[in-house]
């Protein structure tokens, strides 16, 4: 089949890189390599509402050819474009639009929470988060305009509060509203758009689904033990200091100061919030902000704006500077409570990184009463109830390394392994390969006058010393609760936190220098 003879048009398009495995050629054939495929059905539907596609073919019954898959792929290879202009006309916008819509609303129904669209020098692959893990939403296509089209309609299109229109250049952020079906509700989904350009004029487009949860979950739903929320609760009840969450991004943070922050209203304080955006509705006056550098930094001026507005409760979106730190630091000291996140991969952590990163001073950090709950969060994926499987069948679903591994992990444990499940990696359905939804893993320092000498003498070995003196309880001594009880897989768990799979009987460094 030779290129020049393939019918082609943006709805035509979509179906060919959808299913990949048909194309329309001019003569009025169908050439596929599935007879199956519902592509077939879509060209015919499409010809018989577009008769100008096959003039020369009028009246035709349209024919269904099998050919190998590798001609089709070829085919689709070779009619790629490397343009990087984005100019739609009416047409083309709305076969683009449709595509947006599809592509999103399928996010939707996978219950996603963000949407990578990754453009390459020949290629588009559109990919999203379901339960943490990213998963291809579709075959990946063989074309480059197709990306391209999608990161111009919804940044020059669909998008507001966009920092401009689309340059395949330039970095670029916005939002996006669109009504879609959730859970059979038409309702406004709002996803937060960031571009980021990349090599051979190709980037990347996340979109982050803001209101995806339309409820606020209570504390004591979300994963965290009876003792994290007394200690929440008893900070948030006390007279002043500051409160960060810290973890990696899409970690739960906004997820749990919004809990803790919709606990508080209604009870004689007032609550204001700056963020960027904003996510959840709190029932409080909620300011968003765009940073937009250093000469109109967005947080820096309206935190001083609320210093006039007689606040007990604030939360300041994520700390990224000395600027924003300071600030939070301020509030601290003037007699409010503060709530604010960061990104680190301890709770320990947050202090070299306000210190050292932030260059925020010691004796800030250290003051008597300012710094008072620190608060580290995971997200790891959860056993599906229904196929979940004891320690005594896996043999049958895992290699010889991967049972090597998880028995050496078994015998080091102490009592409690009745629990332990396992995921079974071929699921049901009613999970994705073994696991169904997330849950937190926590750790907290309730920090003390002891804590802060460590601090600011910078003896962070000491300090963690003291702290499992003390009874802390680290992300992995959570983990490994939730392991006990059944909750989690140990293999998934890993992948999220520090040392659980340690085999204390080897030497690490024996096996680097192997004879033949």
């Amino acid at each position: 089949m030779e290129l020049t003879n393939l019918v082609s048009n943006d709805g035509l398009k979509s179906i060919y890189f959808t299913h990949q495995n048909a194309l329309l050629h001019q003569d009025g054939d169908i050439y596929t390599s599935d007879f199956t495929s519902p592509a077939i059905n879509e060209i015919k539907a499409l010809v018989t509402k577009t008769p100008s596609l096959l003039e020369d073919a009028l009246g035709k019954r349209l024919h269904v050819i099998l050919c190998e898959q590798s001609v089709i792929t070829r085919v689709l290879e070779e009619s790629q474009e490397t343009q990087s202009s984005v100019v739609l006309d009416d047409d083309k916008q709305s076969e683009v639009a449709r595509r947006v819509r599809r592509l999103l609303q399928n996010a939707v129904n996978k219950g996603s929470s963000d949407v990578h669209i990754e453009l390459y020098k020949n290629e588009t692959r559109l990919l999203a988060r379901v339960d943490g893990q990213l998963v291809y939403m579709d075959k990946n296509i063989p074309e480059y305009r197709y990306g391209l089209a999608l990161f111009g309609y919804l940044f020059n299109e669909l998008a507001v509060d966009k920092d401009d229109d689309f340059y395949v250049s330039k970095i670029n952020n916005g939002r996006v509203i669109l009504t879609l079906e959730c859970d059979g509700v038409k309702r406004d989904t709002i996803w937060r758009a960031a571009y980021i350009p990349a090599k051979d004029k190709g980037g990347q487009v996340t979109l982050r689904w803001l209101n995806k949860d339309e409820t606020i979950p209570h504390l004591d739903e979300l994963g965290w033990e009876a003792g994290h929320v007394l200690a929440m609760r008893d900070f948030a009840n006390s007279p002043s200091g500051v409160c960060i969450l810290t973890g990696q991004v899409g970690s739960g943070k906004t997820t749990a100061i919004a809990a803790t922050l919709s606990e508080l209203k209604d009870q004689g304080r007032s609550i204001n919030t700056l963020e960027d955006p904003v996510e959840f509705d709190l029932g409080v006056i909620q300011t968003s902000v765009i940073n937009l550098g250093d000469d109109a930094d967005g947080f820096f001026t309206h935190a001083k704006a609320l210093l006039r507005h007689d606040v007990d409760i604030e939360s300041h979106g994520e700390m990224r500077d000395k600027k924003g730190a300071m600030s939070v630091c301020r509030k601290g000291e003037t007699g409010q409570i503060m709530f604010t996140t960061m990104h680190t991969s301890s709770a320990m952590g947050i202090a070299h990184t306000l210190n050292e990163q932030m260059h925020v001073p010691k004796a800030v950090i250290a003051a008597p009463n300012l710094m008072k709950l620190w608060v580290y969060q995971t997200l790891v994926r959860t056993l599906c109830p229904h196929c979940k499987l004891p320690h005594e069948a896996l043999s049958l679903h895992y290699e010889e390394a991967t049972l090597a591994k998880i028995n050496q992990w078994h015998s080091e444990l102490d009592g409690h392994l009745e629990g332990i499940r396992y995921r079974n990696p071929t699921g049901c359905e009613h999970c994705t390969q073994g696991e169904k939804g997330r849950t937190s893993l926590v750790e907290m320092i309730v920090l003390d006058n002891q804590d802060r000498q460590f601090i600011f003498n910078q003896d962070y070995l000491g300090w963690e010393t003291a702290l499992q003196q003390k009874g802390f309880k680290s992300v992995k001594d959570h983990a490994l609760l939730k392991i006990k009880r059944g909750e989690m897989d140990v293999l998934t768990c890993a992948g999220r936190v520090n040392d659980l799979l340690v085999d204390t009987k080897t030497n690490v460094y024996d096996g680097f220098f192997k004879e033949e």
